[in-house]
């Protein structure tokens, strides 16, 4: 059995690849400064810019997330998508 894919399909399928892409990329920015940030000694007069930076790549990482989640409904959005317009088949 074979069917051909339309062009909306295929183009609601790039919507969410890009988008769980993009939500893996700023969650690992995130995690990689957290990292980054962690592996450096620890001075206590720039402790408070630290924890400022600290919170903002708490931040980002959870805007990630957040963005995965959102292309894991795009890919799910697809799915359900590409099942309607199948149709029955014989």
């Amino acid at each position: 059995m074979r069917q051909t894919v339309s062009p909306a399909a295929r183009r609601r399928d790039l919507i969410a690849l890009l988008i769980l892409a993009a939500g893996a990329i700023v969650a690992s920015y995130g995690y990689l400064g957290l990292h980054h940030m962690a592996a450096l000694p620890i001075v206590r007069v720039r402790g408070q810019t630290a924890m400022a930076r600290a919170i903002g790549y708490t931040n980002i990482v959870r805007t990630g997330w957040a963005v995965i989640a959102i292309g894991i409904a795009a890919v799910v959005w697809s799915f359900v998508a590409n099942r309607k317009s199948a149709g029955p088949t014989d």
